[in-house]
């Protein structure tokens, strides 16, 4: 955010005052983290834009109830709280978008080595979101908070509304689960084996 720009609780106790525009502003200043985090969480396009259109909706009726609590993880435990919704309803899991984060493979930070490598690029990002659409609805939402959208772990704490080593639990058995899914792809991923991983603990 630009100096000049007015802080988040600045804009939250105009809102909460009853002001479109700094409510607009928060808006503008989450809606892509927060779409980036449905997308991941229900899959389709169209239900991620629900999830966050009324997510702000929600937040907009609420915002008279925000104290001291930080915005940002009072929003997006908003979303959350309805991605766990969409699935109570009987909606299916959502698979993850196709697509390449800035070179990296989706929740583990692999780089791509040069130009070369995109069509194996291709391959692992299916294989890594395959290994994620797996893991259980807490430890998804955990890790896609984390490594998606790059939340510290004492705000997915507030997310969530669990001790923050529960929060590091659950990203830990997460990324392990994952990792041991993509073991069998020696070819595509440099990973430790799981001895090696144990004799260097």
């Amino acid at each position: 955010m630009n100096r000049n720009e007015p802080d988040d609780p600045d804009l939250v106790g105009r809102a909460r005052r009853g002001d479109r525009e700094a409510f607009t502003q928060l808006v503008m200043q989450y809606q892509i983290p927060l779409y980036n985090m449905a997308l991941r969480m229900v899959g389709t396009p169209d239900d991620a834009a629900d999830v966050a259109q009324e997510a702000f909706l929600r937040a907009w009726e609420k915002i008279r109830t925000l104290r001291k609590a930080p915005f940002k993880p009072w929003l997006f435990q908003i979303a959350v709280n309805l991605c766990y919704d969409h699935f109570r309803r009987g909606r299916r899991y959502g698979t993850m978008p196709d697509e390449e984060q800035g070179g990296k493979v989706v929740g583990l930070g692999l780089p791509a080595v040069d130009p070369e490598e995109r069509a194996l690029l291709s391959e692992r990002n299916r294989l890594v979101r395959q290994s994620i659409e797996a893991l259980d609805h807490d430890m998804r939402v955990a890790l896609v908070l984390r490594d998606v959208n790059g939340m510290a772990y004492e705000e997915i704490a507030a997310v969530i509304k669990v001790p923050l080593g529960t929060v590091k639990s659950r990203i830990a058995r997460a990324r392990e689960q994952v990792q041991e899914r993509l073991r069998v792809y020696p070819e595509l991923f440099h990973l430790p084996s799981a001895n090696e991983e144990s004799s260097e603990r």
